[in-house]
């Protein structure tokens, strides 16, 4: 049985429009990755200082030792650091937290506690040597 020669017609268009179809789609995939290249890299060609801002990490208080200076919160997560920081009086743990934790500078300290600019820098020096012993010992 012979096809028509309209049929036959009808299968030759079908057939050149699928391969047109099909060229421009490889065309047009082959563009699209030349496009994502220069625009992206793969992960392991990012610095570690930069795949740490796509992600975070929880943060549970059982990991943390809180301590609190007059309403402010304080979380310490090095547990040798928190137990040297348990040793020492209230007054010393307190500028030793609002210096290294809260980024404040000896005199506002000093206003925050009330206790002179000088004995803040004194007390925290002598504290810093403290610990530094404290934390040596239990090593």
């Amino acid at each position: 049985m012979k096809t028509s020669s309209f049929k036959q017609a009808i299968e030759a268009q079908f057939d050149c429009l699928s391969k047109k179809v099909i060229k421009r789609a490889v065309k047009k995939g082959y563009r699209d990755m030349k496009r994502r290249e220069k625009r992206e890299c793969p992960f392991s060609d990012i610095p570690d200082y930069e795949q740490e801002r796509f992600g975070t990490f929880d943060k549970y208080e059982s990991d943390y030792t809180v301590f609190n200076i007059l309403g402010i919160e304080v979380w310490v997560e090095d547990d040798q650091l928190s137990e040297a920081l348990k040793t020492l009086t209230e007054k010393k743990r307190n500028i030793i937290l609002l210096s290294y934790f809260m980024d404040m500078s000896d005199s506002e300290i000093s206003e925050f506690i009330k206790i002179p600019r000088s004995n803040v820098q004194y007390h925290r020096t002598k504290t810093l040597e403290t610990m530094k012993k404290i934390m040596e010992e239990r090593k």
